[in-house]
C-alpha cells in the first residue's frame, strides 16, 4: 500500500504549497542544473572542432618558434659582428701605432706618441708601453682621465708575458674603472720592423662604452635585452638596469650545436634567447646573448585562436544559439550569488539575493539569505561586545593615567622633574613615580612591567604601590630593590613574568643622586651648561636583573655626583627599541646624538617633549613596540631642603605629562 500510495500521489515541487481546504496551485516543472547541462554539451558538440584548432595552434605555436628563434640569432649575429669589427679595427689601430712605440725610443718622445695615441680615439682610456722585461717604460692616460686624477689599471701579467713570451695578444674581462665607468685591457706585443723581433709589449686600456652603445643599438625600439657573457659565462656588460643578472642556468643556449632556446630569464620570466659568439673564437673569447619575453612572439598564435573561435561559433551558430539560452538562465542566477558574496565580504550583510525557487539555485540562495541574516545577528552582537570592552580599556586607560603622579611632593626649588608615559596600546605596563623621603630627601622611580595589555597594567598598580609603601621604611635604592623583589618574587613568578625598576635617590641638596637598578635602561647624564669638560655626556654604569626573577639578584647603589644644570633621564626601553616601518630601532646612538644636540639650558619639560617628539618622527606611524616612558630631573640649585613636604609649588616644568 506505502509503494502504491508513493506512485499515485502527486509530486511535490519546491515552492508549492498545502493549505488545508486549498488546492495546490499548478506548478511549472523546471529542468535541473544537471539536464539543462547535458543537453547543452548535446546540442553544442563542437569537440573535433576543438581538436583541429588545437593541432592548427601547435602547428603555428612550433612555427613561430622557430620563426622567434631565427630572429633573435640573427639580431645576436648582427651584434655580435659589429663589436667584433670595433674590437679588430681597435686592434690594427694600436698594432699600427706599435710600429712607432718602440721601448727603446726616448722617454719623451716615446710619451708624446703614447699621449697622442690615447687622444686619439675616444675609445682608448690609457697606454701603457712595456720592454722586453716586462717593466713599464711609458704609461699615460688620456688629457680627460688625467685631469680628473685616474690613473692606468694594473696590468695583466697573465696577458703580458704571453705578449712578450710567445707573441700573442689577448683582452682581459670588462671591469669597472675608477670612474664607474666599464673597461677592458688589450695587450699586444711590439716587434721590430726590421727584425720582426718582439721587443716588448703594448697595453691599452680600452672604454667599453662603445661596446654597450653597439648592443643598445642593436635592439633599438625592441623589448630586447642584450648582454655579454665569458667563455665561463660571466657577465661582462649588459644594456639592462644596473641590479639586473642574467638566469644562472643558460643550457639552453650551450648545448652542443645550439645556440638558441627557450629558458627562464633573469627576471623569472620565460623568454626566447640567442647567443653568438664574438669573432675570433678564442679561449678567452666573449658571446653576445639576446633575449625576449616569449609571451611577445606568440601574438600572431593569440590572433589565430581567436579567428579559430570565430570559425567555431559560425560553424555551429545554431546549437551555441541554444547554449547562449541555458547559459543565460544559469548565469543570471550565478551572477546574482556573486554579487551577493561579494556585497557580504565587503560587510554588506543586510543584502539578500533574490532567485526564483524551484531548483538547486534557488535552494543555494535561500541557504545564502539564511546565512547572511545570521552573521548580521552575530555581527550586531559581536559589536555589542567590542563596544562594552572599547569602553572598558578606555576606563582602565583613565585610571592608569590617574595613578602616575602630577607634581612631585617636594619644593620645587630642589629638583625640577617632568615625565610623559606613552603605552602602546590601551593600558601598559610602564610606570613612575616621585616620593618625598625622610631627611629632606627625594626619589624618582621608573618601571616596566614585562609584556603588555591588561596583565601588565595590573601589576604595574601592584608594583607601583609595593614601591611606595615600602620606600619611607628604607634608606637605599638598593635595598629598596632587595624588599622590592622579595615581596613581588612569588607572584610575578607565578605569572611568569619580571618587574624592571630603576630608583634614583636625591640628596637633601641635590649635589648627588643614588641609583640602583634592576634591569632598567640605566640613567643619561646630561651635563649643565657650568659642567667643566672632564663631564661628558654618557649613562650611569648601574645594573642589575628585573624583579621576580629566579635567578640570584644582587642589587648595588651607584653615587652619581650632581652639579647645577645637570640633567638625569631615566628611559624605558620603548624609546631605544622604537622603530619605524622599515624595521630599524631608534637605538642608543640616536638618542645619545639627539640630547647631545639640544640646548644644556633646555628646559626639562621641553627636553622630554623634544625625545618624544624625535622619537614619533623616528616611527613614522608604524605600530608601536613598546610603552613609552621619559623622565628628566634637573637640580634647580644646591639650597638645602627646609621640609620634605613644605608647600606644594608648581611651576611648568614640574608638571607630569602623561
Amino acid at each position: 500500500m506505502d509503494a502504491q500510495r508513493s506512485t499515485t500521489q502527486p509530486e511535490l515541487v519546491a515552492g508549492s504549497s498545502l493549505t488545508s481546504g486549498e488546492p495546490s496551485p499548478p506548478v511549472r516543472r523546471r529542468l535541473s542544473i544537471t539536464n539543462r547541462l547535458r543537453w547543452s554539451f548535446l546540442i553544442t558538440s563542437t569537440l573535433p572542432l576543438l581538436l583541429v584548432g588545437a593541432l592548427l595552434i601547435t602547428v603555428l605555436f612550433r612555427v613561430q618558434q622557430r620563426n622567434a628563434f631565427a630572429s633573435q640569432q640573427a639580431v645576436s649575429d648582427k651584434i655580435s659582428g659589429n663589436i667584433a669589427t670595433f674590437l679588430y679595427d681597435l686592434e690594427q689601430q694600436l698594432l699600427r701605432s706599435a710600429r712607432e712605440l718602440r721601448p727603446g725610443s726616448p722617454d719623451s718622445l716615446l710619451d708624446a706618441q703614447a699621449q697622442r695615441l690615447v687622444n686619439s680615439s675616444p675609445d682608448l682610456r690609457a697606454v701603457t708601453v712595456v720592454d722586453a722585461q716586462g717593466l713599464a717604460v711609458s704609461s699615460v692616460t688620456s688629457d680627460l682621465l688625467s685631469a680628473q686624477g685616474i690613473r692606468p689599471m694594473s696590468l695583466d701579467e697573465q696577458l703580458l708575458a704571453g705578449a712578450i713570451g710567445v707573441g700573442q695578444g689577448g683582452r682581459t674581462a670588462i671591469t669597472p674603472g675608477q670612474d664607474g665607468q666599464p673597461l677592458f685591457q688589450v695587450v699586444l706585443p711590439v716587434r721590430d720592423p726590421q727584425t720582426a723581433q718582439i721587443v716588448g709589449a703594448l697595453a691599452a686600456e680600452v672604454s667599453a662604452a662603445r661596446i654597450r652603445q653597439i648592443m643598445r643599438l642593436g635592439v633599438q625600439g625592441q623589448q630586447k635585452t642584450v648582454y655579454l657573457l665569458d667563455v665561463e659565462r660571466t657577465l661582462q656588460l649588459s644594456d639592462a638596469v644596473p641590479a639586473w643578472l642574467p638566469p644562472p642556468e643558460l643550457q639552453a643556449l650551450f648545448r652542443e650545436g645550439q645556440t638558441a632556446g627557450e629558458y627562464v630569464g633573469g627576471d623569472g620570466q620565460r623568454v626566447m634567447g640567442a647567443r653568438s659568439p664574438v669573432a675570433p673564437v678564442t679561449a678567452t673569447s666573449w658571446s653576445v646573448v639576446v633575449e625576449q619575453p616569449s609571451r611577445e612572439f606568440f601574438t600572431e598564435v593569440y590572433r589565430s585562436l581567436l579567428l579559430l573561435v570565430a570559425l567555431v561559433v559560425l560553424v555551429g551558430i545554431i546549437g551555441v544559439s541554444w547554449a547562449l539560452y541555458q547559459a543565460r538562465r544559469l548565469v543570471n542566477p550565478i551572477s546574482a550569488l556573486t554579487v551577493g558574496a561579494r556585497e557580504l565580504a565587503d560587510g554588506q550583510l543586510d543584502h539578500r539575493i533574490e532567485v526564483e525557487p524551484g531548483d538547486e539555485l534557488g535552494q543555494l540562495a535561500s541557504t545564502f539569505n539564511d546565512m547572511a541574516a545570521r552573521l548580521q545577528r552575530s555581527q550586531r552582537q559581536i559589536e555589542r561586545q567590542n563596544e562594552r570592552l572599547r569602553h572598558g580599556l578606555v576606563l582602565a586607560r583613565d585610571i592608569q593615567q590617574g595613578l602616575l603622579p602630577s607634581t612631585p611632593p617636594w619644593r620645587s626649588g630642589m629638583l625640577s622633574v617632568y615625565g610623559r608615559s606613552l603605552p602602546a596600546s590601551e593600558v601598559g605596563g610602564d610606570f613612575y613615580s616621585y616620593m618625598a623621603l625622610p631627611d629632606g630627601r627625594a626619589a624618582v622611580a621608573i618601571g616596566d612591567i614585562s609584556g603588555k595589555g591588561v596583565a601588565a597594567a595590573l601589576l604595574m598598580a601592584l608594583t607601583s604601590s609595593t614601591l611606595e609603601s615600602q620606600a619611607h621604611d628604607l634608606d637605599h635604592p638598593a635595598e629598596m630593590l632587595r624588599t622590592m623583589h622579595e615581596a613581588l618574587r612569588a607572584r610575578l613568578q607565578a605569572n611568569q613574568m619580571n618587574a624592571a625598576l630603576l630608583i634614583a635617590v636625591f640628596s637633601a641638596d641635590a649635589r648627588s643622586a643614588t641609583v640602583a637598578n634592576a634591569g632598567m635602561i640605566a640613567p643619561l647624564l646630561v651635563p649643565g651648561i657650568n659642567s667643566g669638560p672632564e663631564r661628558r655626556l654618557g649613562f650611569v654604569e648601574v645594573g642589575g636583573l628585573p624583579l621576580g626573577t629566579p635567578l640570584a639578584s644582587s642589587y648595588h647603589d651607584v653615587t652619581v655626583p650632581l652639579e647645577p644644570g645637570d640633567t638625569l633621564l631615566f628611559l624605558s626601553d620603548g624609546v631605544v627599541e622604537a622603530h619605524n616601518r622599515a624595521g630599524q630601532l631608534y637605538g642608543f646612538e640616536r638618542i645619545e646624538a639627539l640630547v647631545a644636540g639640544l640646548p644644556p639650558e633646555l628646559a626639562v619639560g621641553a627636553l622630554v617633549q623634544q625625545i618624544l617628539d624625535a622619537v614619533l618622527a623616528f616611527t613614522d606611524g608604524a605600530e608601536p613596540h613598546d610603552d613609552i616612558t621619559i623622565i628628566a630631573t634637573r637640580p634647580a640649585d644646591h639650597a638645602p631642603l627646609a621640609g620634605a613636604h613644605e608647600g606644594r609649588a608648581q611651576p611648568a616644568e614640574a608638571e607630569v605629562g602623561r
